[in-house]
C-alpha cells in the first residue's frame, strides 16, 4: 500500500514536470511587449551579431550583406542592419558592392534601405555615394537622397537626391544637381 503511494506519487509528479515542459516549449508566441508596472513597458527583439543577411529568387541571388548586427523588429516587420557590406546582383550578371553604416530590410519584401556614409561602386564601372539609398527590387530603383556623388565613365554628378536603375542608363537629378565631364 505505501509502494503504490509512493509510485503514484512519482508518476503524478512526472505528469506535471511533463505538461509544465510541453506547455514552455510548445507554447504560443513569446510576448513581444512586456508590461514592468507603473507605466513601463519594454519590447523584445531579437538580435545577432555577425550574421549575413541574402535575398533569393529562382535560385538566383538578390543581394547579400554581411552585417555587424541585425535586429529583428517583429511589430513592424522589418530587420534593422548595423555595420553593413555586401553586393547587390544585377540581372545581367555584375554587382554592386555596397557599404553603410545601418539600414533596414523589409521581412516579406526583396527592397531595402541604407543610410550613414552608403558607398556602391558597380562591378562593371561606376560608383555612386549619398547619406541614404533606397533599393526597390521590382524596378531594379535605386533612390539616393544627401550628398548624392554618381560616377559613371568619364561623368560625374552631383546632387541632393538622384534616381536611376541599377544599368545607370539614364539618373534623374533633384537639388543643387551639376553634370561634369572629363577632366577636373
Amino acid at each position: 500500500m505505501k509502494n503504490n503511494k509512493v509510485i503514484l506519487a512519482i508518476v503524478a509528479g512526472l505528469v506535471i514536470a511533463s505538461s509544465v515542459i510541453a506547455w514552455l516549449m510548445l507554447g504560443g508566441d513569446k510576448p513581444t511587449n512586456v508590461n514592468l508596472g507603473k507605466g513601463v513597458s519594454a519590447q523584445i527583439n531579437a538580435s545577432l551579431k555577425n550574421s549575413v543577411i541574402k535575398r533569393e529568387k529562382d535560385g538566383k541571388p538578390l543581394w547579400e550583406f554581411t552585417v555587424a548586427e541585425v535586429i529583428n523588429v517583429h511589430e513592424k516587420n522589418i530587420a534593422i542592419l548595423k555595420g553593413i557590406k555586401g553586393k547587390l546582383y544585377r540581372s545581367d550578371g555584375s554587382s554592386f558592392e555596397m557599404s553603410a553604416d545601418q539600414g533596414e530590410v523589409a521581412i516579406k519584401k526583396d527592397d531595402f534601405s541604407l543610410e550613414g556614409h552608403v558607398q556602391a561602386k558597380l562591378t562593371s564601372g561606376g560608383e555612386f555615394s549619398a547619406d541614404k539609398v533606397t533599393w526597390q527590387q521590382k524596378d531594379e530603383l535605386i533612390t539616393a537622397q544627401g550628398h548624392v556623388k554618381l560616377v559613371k565613365d568619364d561623368y560625374i554628378a552631383v546632387a541632393d537626391e538622384a534616381s536611376t536603375t541599377s544599368a545607370f542608363q539614364s539618373v534623374k537629378l533633384k537639388g543643387n544637381a551639376k553634370v561634369t565631364k572629363g577632366g577636373e
